[in-house]
């Protein structure tokens, strides 16, 4: 009876590590035309949410019929953020329901990742090879960033690239260097387990390529947030590991060569970055980000509790910033901003000091889980998940990729799993039917929605850059959830066009209307460009400076903008 256990237990871990390697491995790599920009925008997302809601059924598919519930013992600092966002979408307006809905998702899908991890009670053995997962990952994001910046047909037919810079499948410089340092610190903590002694020279072959196209890639890339973090990351696992990495010298030796090769083919992209870096000291650049949180901070001021909603970032900057550049009139920040550049900044605007203490609450829980674990883990530990985390303060990574939101959570399993608890729980079997029914549901609805959503993209991709398309045009994206709100703006722009040339004055003035409410919602660039035109079609002698003046209280560091109030409107 103990046999069999142990052999369904083995094969529910053998298809856990089957599924990580898919969502790890194998579906970043998934590449087609498209419209760029972030989240499932980006089609790699695609395939990596439809593993992740797989390998999250498989979690609870596990739990209903072993009954057995396995959670970290610091489970609350985990539930805060995630259950004050919630609350937050009943406190605030939520003007973009898709948005709220989606960042929703997005967080409890991570959670659901999270908890289900500990469902399958990895041994050791099987984290170290989960952690190998991660490095032939880091070889092949590595292996592709390096042959980029060959600018190769072949590469660039698959994995289309504007210049000879890497991006990877991720289309994005620092996120690609963000996963390849996550993946260095991994490289360095895996030679440091004593099970990498037995390994095969395979192994370790592919461990030294990987690193070293990492290290050349990161090198390369010319990213200031990966250099640093390859900086503060390579010490802290070094000292950190220092009495378990001294008992491989060779394989140090061999890596520190491979780096010191890497460093020198890489040595214009260093040039690069410390030619960005002097850009720290230039006045205009180090005032525009400063200005950005100054502009950030007045907005916290002013909403403190509860912020301004989640979705509703644009709402709420744009107002403030351009009344920050009429007070300042001589400061230069970007002409749109979407994001602030840093993710507890973007946290605190759309849910205040509530959504603050969230993210301080479950950063509490991973400090001490840290700290339970020791220096010479913990330090390994901290240096795997700074990468992503320090790109967050600089960036949006989570939102370019969905790959690094996994990655990271499973480095704070990794963190989080010294400390485990066990409850047995008394299920019915109608309980438990239910639940892998629930199981199978999550599943497939995720999979209907991700290919259901990979269609509309491709539909918004044809009507937007392909000219043989062929009608009816847009129809997936518009019955589309995700892609609904940029298929309609996109449809109204083409008819607004469309009817200006056929001198259609009740059509444009109906969008006129839909705009109107658009921008009351969400504050939009280019639908106010559209209202200047229309202005300019339905009022020629005002020159659409009605809808520039209204622009400018939105965008009055806008320079086109500003150019064309100067020549219509003085």
């Amino acid at each position: 009876m103990q046999i069999k256990k142990n052999l369904t237990i083995l094969n529910q871990q053998k298809s856990a590590l089957f599924l990580l390697a898919l969502l790890f491995v194998v579906s970043p790599f998934y590449s087609v035309n498209n419209i760029g920009g972030i989240g499932l925008a980006l089609t790699f997302n695609i395939p990596i949410w439809v593993i992740a809601s797989c390998f999250i059924a498989a979690g609870i598919a596990l739990f209903s019929s072993s009954r057995k519930w396995v959670y970290p013992s610091l489970w609350l600092y985990l539930l805060a953020f995630p259950v004050i966002v919630i609350l937050i979408g009943f406190l605030n307006e939520v003007n973009r329901p898709t948005t709220w809905l989606m960042r929703q998702l997005y967080l409890l899908g991570g959670l659901g990742f999270l908890f289900a991890l500990f469902q399958f009670r990895f041994k050791q053995q099987n984290l170290d090879n989960i952690l190998f997962i991660i490095i032939v990952a880091t070889g092949l994001h590595g292996l592709l960033g390096s042959l980029q910046t060959l600018s190769l047909d072949e590469v660039t037919k698959w994995f289309p690239n504007r210049d000879l810079l890497p991006r990877g499948n991720f289309q994005q410089v620092n996120v690609l260097s963000s996963f390849l340092v996550t993946g260095i610190a991994v490289t360095l903590y895996y030679i440091s387990r004593p099970s990498f002694l037995t390994r095969a020279i395979t192994v370790k072959t592919v461990i030294v390529i990987s690193f070293m196209l990492a290290v050349y890639v990161v090198m390369a890339s010319g990213s200031r947030v990966g250099l640093l973090s390859l900086f503060l990351v390579v010490p802290l696992i070094l000292v950190s590991r220092y009495k378990l990495l001294i008992r491989q010298k060779p394989m140090l030796g061999v890596l520190l060569a491979a780096s010191c090769v890497s460093i020198y083919l890489g040595q214009t992209g260093i040039q690069q970055t410390m030619d960005k870096t002097s850009q720290l000291h230039d006045e205009s650049y180090s005032a525009a980000r400063l200005s950005l949180y100054a502009i950030g901070a007045e907005l916290v001021i002013q909403k403190p509790f509860k912020g301004y909603g989640i979705g509703n970032f644009r709402k709420a900057w744009n107002p403030q910033s351009s009344d920050y550049v009429n007070r300042n009139p001589d400061i230069h920040i970007p002409n749109s901003i979407n994001h602030p550049h840093n993710e507890i900044l973007f946290w605190l605007i759309g849910g205040g000091l509530l959504a603050f203490a969230g993210i301080l609450v479950f950063a509490t829980g991973v400090f001490i889980a840290l700290y339970r674990c020791g220096f010479q883990r913990g330090g390994a530990y901290t240096a795997m998940l700074l990468p992503i985390s320090l790109h967050t303060q600089v960036e949006l990574p989570f939102y370019a990729s969905s790959l690094h939101w996994f990655i990271w959570l499973f480095l704070i399993y990794l963190v989080m799993g010294h400390q485990i608890k066990k409850v047995e729980i008394r299920l019915s079997k109608a309980a438990s039917i239910s639940l892998q029914i629930l199981a199978v549901i999550i599943a497939i609805s995720t999979t209907a929605f991700m290919v259901n959503t990979a269609k509309a993209q491709e539909d918004l991709y044809d009507f937007l850059y392909n000219k043989n398309a062929e009608p009816p045009y847009l129809q997936k994206a518009l019955n589309n959830l995700y892609f609904r709100p940029l298929a309609e703006q996109v449809a109204m722009r083409s008819n607004l066009y469309a009817n200006i040339e056929n001198d259609n004055i009740e059509e444009v003035e109906r969008f006129v209307l839909w705009a109107n409410d658009y921008v009351n919602k969400d504050p939009e660039l280019k639908v106010y460009e559209d209202l200047i035109s229309a202005s300019v079609y339905l009022n020629p002698e005002g020159k659409g400076c009605d809808r520039i003046t209204e622009a400018l209280t939105m965008y009055a560091h806008n320079k086109p903008l500003q150019k064309a109030r100067d020549e219509k409107c003085s």
